[in-house]
């Protein structure tokens, strides 16, 4: 929506409106009433990375404060040295598979769905490969009779009540004879994706995309992409 059709849109809703912005001086900052700075700095990638993480934490910290959850403030603190772990990680396991891969599946559950989403679309900007995204509930239904060794999957673990459910289903996927790649840290299998020691349910799904954005770059690298120049994108996209 161009910017003068969304200003008169707001007007006219009489709303008061909030930015999350990494850029103070965007269009979006200028029109709304409160501005809330990420201070990421520059984002260097055309597909976003670190604006993404930093906009995870920035509603973290806004959750911890208005829930005055002081277990998740104390969480959101830990977050940059266990980012920096996450960086670390090899996920390796899943390289194989997925660069030889036309399409695949990635799945999260509560605070694991939005990292499912976020890796599908870093799957299809760097690497040009088809990722859908399901919550664990809704790929039951029809999404399932895709199943087989020759569609990978990427399931995002989350660390909260939903755990249980979702490893259940990871047992019957693999029954299934699905190509399934799993964060855990609690499974010797080939398959498994290492992940840090569970702290807080939603701050560790931010350490899930960090580690996963290393795995992007060596996967771009086997199929022969430039992350930094994906094809067809550009730094900001206008639309109409």
């Amino acid at each position: 929506m161009p910017r003068a059709t969304l200003s008169v849109v707001i007007a006219a809703l009489a709303a008061t409106t909030v930015a999350v912005v990494n850029d103070v001086t965007s269009p979006l900052a200028e029109i709304c009433d409160v501005v809330l700075p990420m201070a990421a700095g520059p984002e260097l990638s055309v597909a976003a990375t670190k604006s993404f993480i930093a906009a995870l934490a920035m509603l973290l910290r806004m959750t911890a404060e208005w829930s005055e959850d002081s277990g998740l403030s104390a969480a959101i603190d830990r977050l940059p040295d266990r980012l920096a772990q996450a960086s670390a990680l090899d996920w390796g396991a899943a390289l194989g598979a997925v660069s030889k891969a036309d399409s695949l599946v990635t799945i999260g559950r509560g605070p694991t769905l939005a990292i499912a989403r976020e890796a599908a679309l870093k799957l299809k900007e760097t690497c040009y490969l088809h990722a859908e995204p399901f919550s664990s509930a809704e790929f039951q239904h029809g999404p399932i009779s895709l199943v087989s060794p020759l569609y990978p999957m990427i399931m995002f673990m989350p660390t909260d009540a939903a755990a249980a459910g979702m490893r259940e289903f990871a047992a019957a996927l693999r029954s299934k004879g699905a190509a399934l790649f799993c964060t855990a840290n609690d499974e010797a299998t080939a398959d498994r994706l290492p992940v840090l020691a569970p702290d807080q349910a939603d701050a560790d799904a931010v350490c899930l995309i960090q580690a996963f954005y290393a795995l992007v770059i060596r996967l771009a690298a086997l199929r022969g992409t430039d992350v930094d120049e994906p094809r067809h994108l550009q730094k900001v996209t206008r639309t109409r």
